[in-house]
């Protein structure tokens, strides 16, 4: 009985490759890890028929194939209204939070960031100048927004050496605007620190907080030359450049 097994074994194994290649099916095939170019940020849990959705709008937008376009960045956010945080200067938006992905595109060494829903069916991209919109008489800026209490922090630093704070509260009201000043050297300091860590290789990076944590703030950081994003909670995972700057910011406040 043991002698016919293999007989059995083999032609049945002939059988199914003979069907196989009747079918145009094969036997086995091996599933490629994705692949990941120096630079790129990619969640592989995001839906990837988001990156054909967007690619197609940015094609459409700019009159560039979307096939030459490539996804760079793919983070989870939760954006905090139903405008996905890009609201039109006269839109109203619902106040919900929205499950949804940050997403970078990129074309040579252009860079175009957009806000989506879950699954792509909603989306926005960025204002080209959105990262660097200061007056001229501003030299950096902060703006905070989450916890639970669901308060607003925004702290501008003038080149006359004024410093102000606003705070506003879920439901609209504001606290009273602070004011204080620091010595035109402190402001120079401040300045040279933001150049020689280079906060301009940060423009329009993001840096979340990690998926289900809850009661943080997201810092928003701006100078003429570029902005960035992060959650409170990740600072101690910040590049070291980026740690130096938002050190010496907060010794100003």
């Amino acid at each position: 009985m043991r002698s016919h097994l293999p007989l059995k074994l083999i032609s049945s194994i002939a059988l199914i490759g003979a069907l196989s290649l009747m079918s145009g099916i094969p036997l086995l095939q091996a599933s490629a890890a994705p692949t990941r170019t120096s630079g790129e940020l990619l969640d592989y849990a995001y839906p990837k028929s988001l990156s054909w959705r967007v690619r197609r709008d940015l094609a459409r937008r700019i009159n560039i194939p979307a096939n030459n376009l490539r996804v760079t960045e793919a983070q989870r956010q939760t954006w905090k209204d139903g405008c996905l945080e890009l609201a039109a200067s006269d839109e109203m938006c619902t106040q919900q939070l929205v499950e949804g992905w940050r997403i970078v595109v990129a074309h040579g060494r252009q860079n175009w960031v957009y806000h989506t829903d879950a699954q792509g069916r909603s989306l926005r991209l960025e204002s080209a100048d959105r990262a660097v919109t200061l007056p001229r008489n501003v030299v950096f800026r902060s703006q905070s927004s989450g916890g639970f209490a669901g308060q607003n922090y925004e702290t501008v630093l003038f080149t006359d050496g004024r410093v102000q704070q606003k705070i506003s509260f879920m439901g609209g009201k504001d606290a009273p605007v602070r004011s204080w000043r620091v010595s035109s050297d402190k402001v120079q300091q401040f300045r040279e620190i933001l150049d020689h860590e280079q906060f301009q290789t940060f423009d329009q990076k993001n840096y979340p907080a990690t998926p289900g944590a809850a009661d943080f703030f997201m810092v928003r950081l701006t100078s003429p030359t570029g902005s960035v994003e992060y959650a409170d909670i990740e600072q101690e995972k910040l590049p070291r450049s980026l740690k130096t700057i938002i050190q010496a910011w907060n010794s100003l406040r």
